[in-house]
């Protein structure tokens, strides 16, 4: 995650539970969006290959704590707000499955 984004949510009071964006695969260590180089792309997930095939636009549906199920944070006006845009993360669809774990090796294209 952005760290400019992150540093604008602890501003506000409030930690940023990833449960928020529901998302089937969470990982770190790439540059903030360079997903969006993905689209139109393969990548691998352990023994799982995938394609990339949109973009997410962020939804009120992020303003819920999962933990309380209060609305406490507005991440779609944040986002653009600092960014110019509400997108975060990326669709893809399963061209060959296979499992996936906690430490696999994410593998994206080069540019």
């Amino acid at each position: 995650m952005d760290r400019r984004f992150e540093l604008q949510v602890k501003r506000k009071g409030r930690q940023n539970d990833p449960l928020r964006f529901r998302a089937n695969v969470y990982f770190d260590g790439a540059v903030p969006w360079s997903e969006l180089d993905w689209i139109e792309s393969e990548i691998t997930v352990g023994a799982a290959r995938l394609r990339v095939i949109s973009p997410i636009t962020r939804c009120a549906a992020t303003q819920v704590d999962p933990a309380t199920a209060k609305r406490d944070l507005d991440i779609v006006s944040t986002l653009e707000r600092a960014f110019d845009h509400i997108n975060m993360g990326v669709y893809a669809e399963v061209v060959t499955g296979g499992e996936i774990a906690i430490g696999h090796v994410l593998e994206v294209p080069h540019p």
